[in-house]
């Protein structure tokens, strides 16, 4: 093989390799920033400071309808 096409393919790699980090370390700093926002935020549908007046009941099993 020629020492061109070394190069050049080595320049190719290098510039796969260092794309992939770029974009990998791009989308872990989206996530935290994501994830840090939803973090700061109450859950929905709870009213913040509320003391709930009575705990609900767990839901009953659906009735199985084909049972003899």
């Amino acid at each position: 093989m020629s020492a061109a096409f070394d190069a050049v393919f080595g320049v190719f790699v290098v510039a796969i390799v260092t794309l992939a980090v770029v974009a990998v370390r791009w989308g872990i700093r989206r996530d935290r920033l994501a994830r840090s926002r939803q973090a700061e935020q109450p859950p929905r549908g709870v009213v913040p400071d509320a003391i709930p007046d009575e705990v609900p009941a767990a839901p009953q099993p659906a009735r199985d309808r084909h049972a003899t």
